[in-house]
């Protein structure tokens, strides 16, 4: 029997402005087009300093990424829908259309959003991770998704407009904890874009205020409906060719993921083909981390792969290639 898709479709305020005090939150998208460019574009809040990253990567691997820095309480954001004001630059918009717009001397990006699924978050209010209804927990992590998007606009790149069109993903993420504590150990994350179908996949370790608690998240859609999700899904990552970066991280050259579900069975194979972010976790400035006293979580990278995938989803067997995005946090 499939999920009710109703029960997972966030309302507009989920994408919009979370006014707890202490919250840090972020509104996240990416982008494969069809000219070879990708881009992940964040805009992010923080209780002291707030900030919007844009990373683009060019067909031959060229990287670009900007960042620039905002008092917090210069920035404006309605809670009831989304719509982020940081100087002159904005993410906007209520289902199925998102606008956003960003400028940073002579870089820049303008897109639209389409939404070409449902949006989807853990019911009742998108927290995935301990509480955020009172009595709240010290650590509470929630999410809702537009998991694909169709993304048309342009990329500006050293004074120079790039019109774009491809697929793309979206996010809002807010996050209340401790100064220095972030809610994973470690964590893989991905999606795949199949002709019919949209699956997004989250394995994690939870730090130790949960007991480092395996979760392993599947979301699954069928044209633009949830039809399965679980939090503990039949769902194994495997990271393989492992290389120790100038960063000094490990980093796989290939991830494979298998799903053994009773309607979805198979693999999807990311083979690696630009490596498009590779931070310690302390460059995004909300997390101050004492080395005497951190475990786990110390660097995030993000790829631009080749994915093949063979599944059989409902009995009917699906192979099919695509460039999707993913990420790691070591």
């Amino acid at each position: 029997m499939e999920k009710n898709p109703k029960l997972y479709w966030p309302d507009e305020k989920h994408h919009g402005f979370r006014p707890q005090p202490g919250v840090m939150q972020l509104w996240f998208h990416d982008g494969i087009f069809t000219n070879g460019y990708s881009m992940q574009l964040m805009f992010h809040t923080a209780p002291a300093k707030s900030s919007i990253w844009l990373d683009v990567c060019e067909p031959d691997g060229k990287l670009t990424n900007v960042v620039t820095f905002f008092d917090t309480d210069t920035i404006t954001a309605k809670t009831e829908y989304c719509d982020v004001k940081m100087g002159d630059n904005y993410v906007f918009g209520k289902f199925p259309k998102y606008e956003m717009h960003f400028r940073h001397e002579n870089m820049g990006a303008d897109f639209v959003y389409e939404c070409l699924t449902q949006p989807i978050f853990e019911p009742p209010d998108g927290v995935y991770q301990g509480r955020e209804q009172g009595p709240p927990t010290p650590l509470y992590f929630g999410y809702a998704v537009r998991p694909r998007c169709r993304v048309t606009g342009k990329l500006i790149i050293d004074g120079k407009e790039i019109p774009v069109e491809g697929e793309g993903y979206g996010d809002h993420e807010w996050k209340y904890a401790p100064p220095g504590e972030f809610q994973h150990h470690c964590w893989s994350w991905g999606k795949v874009y199949l002709p019919q179908h949209t699956f997004v996949w989250w394995d994690a370790v939870l730090n130790p205020t949960f007991g480092f608690q395996r979760c392993k998240w599947l979301w699954s859609l069928s044209g633009d409906k949830l039809f399965e999700y679980s939090n503990r899904a039949g769902m194994y990552v495997e990271l393989i060719d492992l290389e120790l970066t100038e960063s000094g991280a490990s980093l796989p050259k290939k991830i494979v993921l298998s799903i053994d579900e009773p309607r979805i069975q198979g693999t999807a194979t990311y083979s690696v083909k630009h490596i498009v972010k590779n931070v310690p976790i302390d460059a995004f400035g909300s997390f101050k981390i004492d080395p005497e006293k951190w475990r786990g979580l110390r660097h995030y990278a993000r790829f631009i792969s080749e994915c093949h995938s063979d599944f059989e989803i409902d009995g009917k067997r699906i192979v099919a290639d695509s460039m999707e995005s993913h990420e790691v946090g070591l």
